[in-house]
C-alpha cells in the first residue's frame, strides 16, 4: 500500500507511514474491500510464472531454430567446397576480427592526427582551481510588468458637495 501523504510504499500490517509518520490504521480500513482476495492474488502470481515460462520457451526455440540453421548452412558449405571449408572460415573470421579489434582500439590514434587532443600521458595538467571566477556585472533587464501600471483604468473619485 502506498502512502496517501507522501507516496512511500508501506506493508498492510504497519501503522504509521515509514516516510512521514501518518497514522495508517483508518486507511487501511476503508481500502481493505478494494484489495484483491487471497485467491485472486494467488492466480495472479501464477499467471506471471507461467507468461515469464512462455518467454524461456520461446526463446529457447528461437536460440535452437537459429542453431540448426547455422548447422545447415555449414553442412552445405561442405557438401559445395570440401571439409577443409569450416576450418579456412574460422581462421579467417578470427584473423578478421583481430584485425577489427585493433582498428577499433587504435582508431582515436589513427584518425585524430589533425585534431589537438590532449596527451593521455597518465598526468594531470597544472591547472589552478582555487581562484574565484571573474564577477561580471549583468545588464540589466526591465520586467514585463514595469511601466504597465498606467495603462490599469481606475474608478474616478465622486465628490459630494
Amino acid at each position: 500500500m502506498f502512502c496517501p501523504n507522501c507516496g512511500s510504499k508501506n506493508g498492510i500490517e504497519q501503522n504509521y507511514c515509514r516516510g512521514c509518520g501518518l497514522k495508517l490504521d483508518a486507511i487501511v480500513e476503508a481500502v481493505a474491500d478494494q484489495f484483491p482476495s487471497k485467491e485472486y492474488a494467488a492466480l495472479q502470481r501464477r499467471n506471471e510464472r507461467f507468461e515469464k515460462l512462455g518467454v524461456f520457451s520461446l526463446s529457447v526455440a528461437g536460440f535452437i531454430g537459429l542453431a540448426l540453421l547455422l548447422f545447415k548452412a555449414a553442412e552445405y558449405k561442405v557438401i559445395l567446397f570440401g571439409p577443409d571449408v569450416i576450418l579456412w572460415s574460422a581462421i579467417g573470421a578470427l584473423i578478421g576480427f583481430l584485425l577489427l579489434s585493433v582498428v577499433f582500439f587504435n582508431y582515436t590514434k589513427l584518425f585524430s592526427k589533425g585534431r589537438n587532443l590532449p596527451a593521455d600521458d597518465g598526468q594531470t595538467p597544472d591547472v589552478v582551481t582555487a581562484k574565484l571566477i571573474e564577477d561580471r556585472p549583468a545588464d540589466y533587464v526591465s520586467s514585463v510588468t514595469e511601466n504597465t501600471t498606467s495603462k490599469l483604468h481606475t474608478p474616478r473619485e465622486r465628490r459630494i458637495g
